[in-house]
């Protein structure tokens, strides 16, 4: 599975991300436990590289690599004893180069809210 992020949205267990084929993919929200210890807001306030490729929450300092996290998916995602084992967590996708690096409004980010607009 491949695909270029539009959106994230949250439930109280999953984060799902809406691709720009018109998939939303959903993840179990336990294997972010920086999202899932994260407030609404929080949650909300995220940014969606150019590329669509990369996804991050400057106030939490999370970051999360689109296409790793996809390749995480199975098939038949519906399906709830296909998930990953808790074990999944330490092997989750998050590009350790990027953790701690500040993002500056240099363009290279854009808001969920614009990315939405085509």
């Amino acid at each position: 599975m491949s695909g270029a992020a539009v959106d994230v949205h949250f439930d109280d267990a999953h984060m799902f991300l809406d691709l720009s084929d018109g998939q939303t993919v959903p993840f179990p929200l336990a294997w972010f436990p920086v999202l899932q210890a994260a407030t609404d807001a929080e949650r909300e306030h995220f940014a969606i590289s150019m590329d669509r490729q990369q996804l991050y929450w400057p106030g939490i300092d999370e970051d999360v690599n689109v296409p790793a996290l996809l390749s995480f998916q199975p098939e038949n995602a519906g399906h709830r004893d296909v998930w990953p084992d808790d074990d999944m967590e330490a092997r989750l996708p998050v590009d350790p180069s990027r953790r701690n690096r500040r993002y500056h409004c240099n363009g290279c980010y854009v808001r969920a809210s614009e990315s939405r607009r085509g």
